[in-house]
């Protein structure tokens, strides 16, 4: 069983993918996580966890829906995380975490998508990102390649840097920088609602017909990038710049 979220595309892309490749059921946490439900889980096979970055670890949010969550069955867990630029030291908080699920965890493998933290990064050219996109497939086949085998991830080579990006700089992050303070509409809002649809915190609420951010924001980029009229901005951080979406 293959568990993911999603918030513009590039993880389900890769769960999906891996999916086809194994024959596998890809289940979308999305739905569950905003409805506040507990997990129960059941897999003959390996479970796969696919997430992207956050801070260079696994989203919190994720885990700790995952830490309420039962498990049954097979016993084993792989993690594929995607990420625009390296997942850092993940691979030990994940470790760590998986102890905490009861499950045996079998490696983190990383692959590289497009940039798509636009609050703070730039949009690189459909050029670029389709060149990284086409580079993931063959990443995605090796590594379901060693699950369709039973064979661990090869051990993430970690450095000084990468232990401070996903140490003090992912405290940083969460503290300092996952606000929604700076979240707008513009006169192109049509009302749908599908920012809320989205957020997987149920952090929007709405105000005569428009929709307001009500602290609770994990920056997963899903109402700025699914708007259909590209009506959400971000401060001064998201003015000019086109959305992305897988």
């Amino acid at each position: 069983m293959i568990l993911y979220f999603s918030g513009t595309g590039n993880t389900k892309y890769i769960a999906e993918s891996l999916a086809d490749f194994l024959d596998e059921e890809a289940v979308d946490l999305l739905s569950p996580i905003k409805s506040g439900e507990r997990g129960e889980f059941y897999s003959e096979n390996p479970f796969i966890l696919v997430a992207p970055t956050y801070g260079w670890r696994v989203p919190r949010f994720l885990m700790d829906y995952l830490k309420k969550s039962k498990f049954s069955g097979n016993k084993d867990i792989y993690v594929i995380m995607n990420y625009g630029s390296s997942s850092g030291n993940a691979n030990e908080y994940i470790k760590k975490d998986v102890e905490e699920l009861g499950l045996c965890y079998r490696g983190l493998y990383g692959i590289q998508m497009p940039e798509n933290y636009l609050f703070l990064f730039p949009l690189d050219s459909d050029e670029t990102n389709r060149k990284i996109v086409e580079a993931s497939k063959s990443e995605i086949l090796k590594a379901g390649q060693k699950i369709k085998e039973n064979r661990d991830f090869d051990p993430v080579k970690v450095n000084l840097i990468d232990r401070f990006l996903s140490g003090i700089v992912n405290d940083i992050f969460y503290k300092f920088i996952l606000k929604d303070k700076k979240f707008y509409v513009t006169e192109k809002c049509i009302k749908c609602g599908q920012c809320a649809d989205f957020c997987v915190l149920n952090n929007i609420g709405y105000k005569d017909g428009l929709p307001e951010w009500n602290g609770n924001c994990t920056h997963c980029m899903a109402c700025f990038s699914k708007c259909p009229t590209r009506a959400i901005e971000y401060g001064k951080n998201t003015v000019g710049k086109e959305s992305y979406h897988f």
